[in-house]
């Protein structure tokens, strides 16, 4: 498959709202042929609909926004080469939203390994504003935290479940696992969120 860089190119800043207007399985099959073909157009529009759903997941996964960005526009990419693996009529969501997690998650231990490399750890700064900003904030960046913390697969399960709202059926064909085991997943996923963040909740 062969396609240039112009025809397959995508936002990096993808609007939040992004995620309706999906179209026609009919529609889709014939995008997808086409996509199969090298056209990057239909490619596109295969995979608008998905982008602020890409873009939140990653977003989470890395807790960077511009790494969120090179992973959504990477995952594409790689969706774009490897779309002859994907069977019409089955959940694209579930196999963009998989190839977005997974790039997110490597973008982010490369990262990790590059700062450990330049000695360049600081903690991040954020602007001074009021004690709420600051409080969300600091929640945030805890939940963050505690979803980095957890096995591989128990992560990519919640991820998919809370940014990309997808149903366990289409999860556990995202991670390969059964329906069953993705609602485990995500189970124990919560739970150690709602432990760890006791003490938020509690205040609230």
């Amino acid at each position: 498959m062969t396609a240039s860089t112009a025809e397959m190119t995508l936002p990096l800043v993808i609007p939040a709202a992004t995620c309706k207007n999906l179209p026609p399985v009919s529609a889709e099959h014939t995008l997808v042929a086409q996509a199969r073909a090298g056209d990057g157009r239909a490619f596109a529009a295969l995979v608008e609909p998905h982008l602020g759903m890409l873009y939140r997941i990653a977003a989470r996964a890395c807790r960077d926004q511009a790494l969120a960005e090179d992973a959504v526009q990477e995952a594409l990419t790689l969706a774009f080469r490897r779309l002859d693996r994907y069977q019409p009529g089955t959940s694209l969501r579930a196999f963009l939203a998989t190839m977005a997690v997974k790039q997110a998650q490597t973008m982010l231990r490369s990262e990790r390994r590059r700062r450990v490399r330049e000695d360049a750890s600081a903690s991040p700064e954020y602007p001074a504003g009021p004690s709420d900003l600051v409080e969300a904030e600091r929640t945030a960046r805890r939940v963050r935290e505690v979803l980095a913390s957890l096995p591989k697969k128990r992560q990519q399960a919640a991820l998919l479940r809370l940014d990309a709202g997808m149903s366990y059926g289409e999860i556990a064909q995202a991670i390969g696992t059964t329906e069953g085991s993705a609602r485990v997943l995500v189970h124990y996923a919560l739970n150690t969120l709602r432990e760890e963040l006791k003490d938020v909740l509690d205040g609230d």
